[in-house]
């Protein structure tokens, strides 16, 4: 198994739910003029990480591929069972985080990190979002997990899955970027997350304490 990976990107997320499994794989660091080469561009369609390779399939999209492993491994404990009733939170929370909670941190990422290549997203698509309304924004899609976190430790049901890495890993770039300032359910449960040595390992590159 091979994961293609970039520090401080999406390609965290995998690594992170890899390193939960305690499975072997191969690390490849992928530099930016690999990223361009068209050797990758077979494997990422737009030079992105990260892709993982296992046996006779190719992947990449990060909460497709934490999907993908955890559905593998099902009995690590991951992702619940099919017939489970936390199943369809779990996809609620895998869906949320990478369609609804992800949108204002990379609209913010965009003013605090103004060189990003076009790559992720050429500059002239990138809406007019202010930074304060990227907040604003981020903060709103936080409420229902703010909500759900009050009473539980995890997103769908009393395990730690796959949601929780992929969610946790948006919530890693929003603190990073400086927009988990205030104490909430959300950052109490980062700084639990944080506390996991697989993450730990997995970002080992840039690594973040809650402060």
């Amino acid at each position: 198994m091979k994961l293609y990976f970039m520090p401080t990107t999406r390609a965290v997320r995998p690594r992170w739910l890899l390193e939960e499994l305690n499975i072997s794989y191969e690390l490849i660091r992928v530099t930016m003029d690999m990223s361009r080469s068209k050797e990758y561009g077979h494997l990422h369609p737009h030079g992105k990480v990260p892709v993982l390779i296992d046996e006779t399939v190719t992947i990449f999209e990060s909460a497709a591929i934490c999907a993908y492993l955890a559905d593998k491994y099902i009995d690590h404990g991951f992702a619940p069972k099919l017939d489970a009733p936390a199943r369809a939170y779990y996809y609620q929370w895998l869906f949320y985080a990478s369609l609804t909670l992800e949108a204002p941190v990379e609209q913010y990422m965009f003013h605090v990190l103004p060189g990003l290549p076009d790559k992720i997203l050429p500059k002239q698509a990138r809406q007019t979002v202010s930074p304060e309304e990227a907040k604003q924004w981020f903060a709103k899609v936080c409420e229902p997990l703010n909500e759900q976190l009050t009473t539980n430790d995890y997103l769908a049901g009393d395990d730690f899955t796959a949601a929780d890495i992929v969610t946790g890993g948006v919530l890693l770039w929003a603190l990073k970027l400086g927009m988990l300032k205030q104490e909430s359910p959300v950052k109490s449960y980062l700084a639990r997350l944080m506390e996991r040595p697989a993450l730990q390992k997995a970002d080992e590159d840039v690594y973040a304490k809650v402060d």
